[in-house]
């Protein structure tokens, strides 16, 4: 009985630890980390970008960079130019092998928004797409408003606030196609709904856009964007409740589309009056199915720009 206890316990022990280094296996060959170990890459990239120095990054050999929807070579564009970090936001899925950031980086002198997404695998970078919004190329570019970061984002919600991956994914869409309808009635806004666009709040603030969220949708503000195109969902966190994307704005600059827009056509700023496009990088917040906040980095665009992906 002594013999046969022992063997048991062997056995159980050998198996245990097969079991362990099969894990582990599987963990080193599928190439993917969790939150934390994503969340420190995207650490140690801004660290050498503020360095000035991509030479330490661990990139795969076919990377693929770029920056303001155009490809770039690793160590150029803010990387020559960025000197310090001063506001960061992450969001990471592990399920994708994706990290990005929303941040403020001082420039020189200047201070701008920007955003950064980190594709990896196998330990390498194998995917880095950079958005950066300076004033005199953004709409309402405000990064020194930016001191700590939403609390609402990294916020756990309870096992009944959350929405599977799928149905995510879906709400954040029916945003896009509440812009294109001009109706707030497709879209599930939370009663506190509001949105931050570089740094500047853009609804239920009198220096901007007074109205909520749904008001706006409803009256039509948004009817000089004609299309929303190129909808990358990239992220999704179900824990959090929070869809990250990339996505391009077309925007024909005529005057009749601006018929519901709460400031008087003449008085826009000569930006308005052009054809352009606008690229976003944008996160959304959704507790029971409802979207209450949104954080946006964009930059303008020639009109018919592609995002470079």
């Amino acid at each position: 009985m002594k013999k046969y206890f022992i063997n048991a316990l062997i056995f159980i022990t050998f198996s245990l630890l097969c079991l362990f280094v099969l894990c582990n296996n599987t963990s080193a060959s599928t190439g993917k980390m969790g939150s934390e170990g994503l969340i420190k890459v995207m650490d140690n990239y801004l660290g050498q970008l503020v360095k000035n120095n991509p030479q330490s990054l661990v990139v795969a050999k076919d990377v693929k960079i770029t920056e303001n929807g155009y490809p770039i070579k690793l160590g150029k564009g803010l990387f020559q130019t960025a000197k310090e970090i001063n506001y960061k936001q992450y969001m990471a899925d592990p399920s994708v092998g994706q990290v990005m950031v929303f941040g403020v980086v001082k420039e020189s002198m200047l201070l701008a928004n920007f955003m950064v997404r980190l594709k990896v695998a196998n330990d390498k970078i194998t995917e880095i797409e950079t958005i950066v919004a300076r004033k005199d190329e953004a709409s309402f570019a405000s990064p020194e408003a930016l001191k700590e970061p939403r609390q609402i984002y990294a916020k756990v919600l309870s096992e009944s606030e959350r929405s599977p991956r799928d149905k995510l994914i879906k709400i954040a869409n029916s945003y896009f196609e509440g812009i294109e309808q001009n109706t707030g009635d497709i879209v599930p806004f939370h009663k506190e709904c509001n949105r931050f666009e570089n740094g500047t709040q853009t609804t239920n603030n009198p220096a901007t856009i007074a109205t909520g969220c749904k008001e706006q949708f409803d009256n039509k503000n948004y009817a000089y964007i004609t299309e929303i195109r190129d909808r990358r969902f990239l992220m999704a966190d179900e824990e959090r409740g929070l869809v990250f994307g990339m996505f391009i704005f077309d925007m024909p600059g005529k005057r009749e589309d601006f018929e519901f827009f709460p400031t008087p056509f003449d008085e826009l700023p000569t930006r308005f009056y052009k054809p352009r496009s606008l690229l976003l990088a944008e996160m959304f917040k959704i507790v029971n199915g409802q979207i209450i906040s949104i954080e946006a980095v964009m930059v303008n665009a020639p009109f018919g720009a592609t995002s470079g992906w």
